[in-house]
């Protein structure tokens, strides 16, 4: 089964996309930062979705830039509710940036990594 990486501060928001997603891919979720960046480095995902706005020491900024310098082959799909952020997280290499509450999500990934 092909896996997945949910990193958001909100449980609430993890807890769902994992409802969404858990019947086509094995799903891991992350609400904090410093532990996102231990289960890319150990989990090696097939794909992460991002919150941008993370509370606490480690932000969505620094998981995308730790995830496309060490796994560039992994996509980062960007989740923010910022529409001001959207340049900077295309710059730091996201491969989508999707704006909340990203009534689309599904569609795309699954468009990129098949079920």
């Amino acid at each position: 089964m092909r896996s997945i990486l949910i990193v958001d501060d909100e449980p609430g928001i993890t807890d769902a996309f994992t409802r969404v997603f858990r019947n086509d891919y094995h799903v891991t979720s992350s609400n904090d930062g410093g532990e996102a960046i231990e289960l890319i480095r150990e989990a090696r995902p097939e794909l992460i979705v991002l919150d941008w706005r993370l509370k606490g020491e480690v932000e969505g900024k620094d998981i995308l830039i730790y995830a496309k310098k060490e796994f560039p082959q992994i996509p980062v799909y960007v989740v923010t509710a910022s529409v001001q952020s959207v340049k900077e997280i295309k710059s730091l290499g996201a491969d989508e940036c999707l704006l909340k509450p990203c009534a689309d999500l599904k569609e795309k990934i699954n468009a990129v990594l098949p079920p």
